[in-house]
């Protein structure tokens, strides 16, 4: 454990290892500012992923865990049809979606607060969590954001963010019910942005805070996300 804190640089911060099923993370008290904590580790890790988390018992308490092992939810992740599922669930806004609603989708003109998709804005993150795996959207494999509260299936979020990973530059810097993304390519076509929309809005259903089309707007311009939901 110590070789990886001193290279996250936070070999002075009090830390403890957790095995989730049969590998271990290290979760780290946040001292000071998070987002620095967040940065140092990133900078520093090679064959870890950091990542910010509120509450800590999202990791820490084992009932909050995925009941299903991270290789195995990753191996599940990689298979899943994010489109195809997220299409065909109820109430979806997704292209092509059944049940799609003109008022929820909107016109686009129904304006929106870029300064309104902040995460830090939903809490100071409480723990940092070091998992055992390079690739970012991993993270979600260990850290259950919505699956064991809100009852979508375990691999969505896992999924969800290797395909945004591929698409946007996106990775997880916070994972609770409010998970903050950075991003280095948003949308620049508006139909692909309307669709990144519908799969917020469809794995996280607070997310918008206004229509579909004029979240699509916002995302156009944000280099950061804040997908929320709560039960």
């Amino acid at each position: 454990m110590q070789h990886v804190l001193r290279a996250a640089g936070l070999e002075s911060h009090r830390a403890k290892e957790y095995a989730v099923h049969d590998e271990t993370v290290i979760v780290v008290d946040v001292a000071g500012e998070a987002q620095q904590m967040w940065r140092s580790a990133r900078a520093g890790l090679t064959d870890h992923y950091p990542v910010l988390a509120l509450p800590s018992f999202l990791i820490t308490d084992a009932d909050f865990r995925h009941p299903i092992a991270p290789g195995e939810l990753i191996t599940r992740a990689t298979a899943l049809d994010v489109t195809t599922y997220l299409t065909q669930r109820p109430g979806s806004q997704m292209p092509g979606a059944r049940d799609r609603d003109p008022e929820i989708l909107g016109t686009g003109d129904e304006g929106y607060d870029l300064t309104g998709y902040d995460v830090a804005e939903f809490g100071d993150p409480e723990v940092l969590v070091i998992v055992p795996r390079p690739e970012p959207w991993a993270a979600f494999a260990y850290l259950d954001a919505y699956a064991s509260l809100l009852g979508t299936r375990s691999e969505l979020m896992t999924a969800a963010a290797r395909g945004w990973g591929e698409r946007y530059g996106a990775v997880p810097t916070v994972i609770g019910l409010a998970c903050g993304f950075t991003v280095s390519r948003p949308p620049t076509e508006l139909a692909d942005a309307e669709r990144l929309a519908a799969e917020h809005v469809a794995v996280a259903g607070l997310t918008a805070g206004t229509s579909i089309r004029a979240y699509a707007r916002a995302l156009m311009e944000l280099r950061h996300w804040t997908l929320y939901d709560r039960p």
